[in-house]
């Protein structure tokens, strides 16, 4: 609404405008006609018989429709028509007029006339003889007749400017709803998503700068709700960490407790019996060093760039090592563990124990994971440029929705699995971090129902 006033406006003063220029344009066009006229009688007047002069004259009055004459400085009339009055006399001796014609300007005067109601438009051009003014030639017409000439071009040029004021009235109203619907529809969004509906979209249908604005405004309330579901999923995590903590801590503090309480109140009846608590409490001691040492390990990864001692390593000799070390767990569940490397040596630049850190707990997992009479697969290759090892199992898999979240500290598949073991629920963490602090990446494919896959990908090195 404010650009429709703006516009009227700004119509409004230009046809003010345009209606005093007009006037003044007719006006000085009337005038420059008369004097063009009135100096072609001068010239006349010289060069021609004084008996066709009044002939002359009044053919040029007919032809302007005016009073034509020549008057001598007192106001008489010599040659020419009278007027139904006196107003040409009256305003020729007028002072001012007078003085005009006698310093030799042409004069123009519309207006009232003393003595005289009509308004009248009347032309002066001085008439000189041997260098001196006897007279002057006048041209005049009623006011009248200019002004309805004026008035009828002021009606055309005002339908004209009424028509353009619609049109534009109009069109600005179209461009306004345009921009304006868009714009409107951005704060309604934009306010939906402060009260909380982020990924809220507006629907873009132009490409000016009103559409991207939109697109940018639809990205930027994507991305708000990405940002906004991964803080809430780090939260949750972190909360999810600090249960999973105290979880892990409480365990294994409740059976020392528990064990020690009943040595000190003489509730062990037997050696076998005492030596078994106390076993018991070694073994919860030690998962609860492990506990800590995995936290430390994992902080002390985080803080630092790069392992220290670093060096070339032949991941064909890593691997057949780390999978003869763990062959005996496998074979006490009954699991077929094989290993395919190839012929050509592959190498590459890094921390040698933390590289079998990897290869260990993706081992131990798909062992521990794996059903008795299954098989864990580890084969070692290249792609690209980069080295692989990948390590497989034919155990129940993992649900594709928690793919995703398996890297996270304490993160359980099975949220009613107990945690009672050996394990920390640290492994894949470790394992990832080890892995991208060595420029590489590890990714977790699975089929329920059919294994998992867990793939650590190496930057190769020219030694390879």
């Amino acid at each position: 609404m404010t650009i429709v006033l703006i516009v009227l406006g700004v119509f409004l003063f230009s046809l003010v405008i345009q209606a005093q220029q007009i006037t003044s344009l007719v006006y000085n066009q009337q005038a420059r006609f008369f004097i063009n006229e009135a100096e072609e009688v001068v010239r006349m007047y010289e060069n021609t018989e004084r008996s066709v002069i009044n002939e002359r004259l009044n053919v040029l009055a007919k032809f302007l429709s005016a009073n034509t004459a020549i008057m001598d400085i007192d106001g008489n009339i010599l040659y020419g028509q009278t007027a139904k009055d006196q107003s040409p006399s009256n305003l020729l001796l007028e002072p001012d007029f007078k003085e005009r014609v006698l310093s030799g300007d042409n004069v123009v005067f519309f207006g009232k006339v003393v003595g005289v109601h009509e308004e009248l438009f009347l032309v002066a051009v001085p008439l000189r003889q041997e260098n001196q003014i006897i007279g002057s030639v006048v041209i005049s017409s009623p006011l009248s007749g200019l002004k309805q000439h004026v008035e009828s071009i002021r009606g055309i040029a005002l339908i004209g400017a009424l028509i353009g004021i619609v049109l534009s009235t109009v069109l600005s109203m179209f461009v306004s709803r345009k921009l304006i619907r868009p714009l409107a529809k951005m704060e309604e969004t934009a306010r939906h998503i402060a009260e909380g509906e982020f990924g809220r979209q507006i629907q873009v249908t132009s490409e000016d700068e009103v559409g991207r604005l939109g697109r940018s405004f639809n990205r930027m309330s994507i991305q708000l709700k990405e940002k906004i579901e991964a803080i809430e999923r780090l939260d949750r995590l972190r909360q999810e960490l600090l249960s999973d903590v105290s979880h892990e801590l409480r365990t294994p503090l409740t059976v020392i407790q528990g064990f020690s309480e009943a040595v000190l109140d003489g509730l062990v009846k037997s050696k076998e019996q005492e030596q078994l608590y106390l076993t018991n409490i070694i073994d919860e001691s030690q998962r609860l060093r492990r506990l800590v040492d995995d936290l430390l390990d994992l902080k002390g990864m985080e803080a630092a760039q790069a392992f220290d001692e670093m060096e070339y390593v032949v991941l064909n000799k890593l691997a057949q090592i780390t999978v003869e070390r763990l062959k005996y767990l496998a074979n006490s569940k009954e699991i077929n563990l094989t290993l395919t490397v190839p012929e050509q040596t592959i190498t590459v630049w890094g921390n040698i124990d933390r590289l079998k850190q990897v290869l260990t707990n993706l081992l131990d997992n798909a062992i521990k994971h794996s059903e008795a009479g299954g098989a864990v697969r580890v084969v070692l290759g290249m792609k690209n440029n980069d080295t692989f090892i990948s390590v497989k199992n034919s155990g129940p898999g993992i649900p594709r929705e928690e793919l995703e979240n398996i890297w996270e500290r304490f993160y359980k598949v099975d949220k009613s699995r107990s945690r009672r073991g050996t394990g920390t629920g640290l492994g894949l963490s470790i394992v990832k971090k080890i892995v991208e602090m060595h420029g590489g990446k590890v990714t977790a494919e699975s089929e329920p129902g059919h294994g998992a896959v867990f793939t650590v990908y190496l930057p190769l090195t020219e030694e390879a």
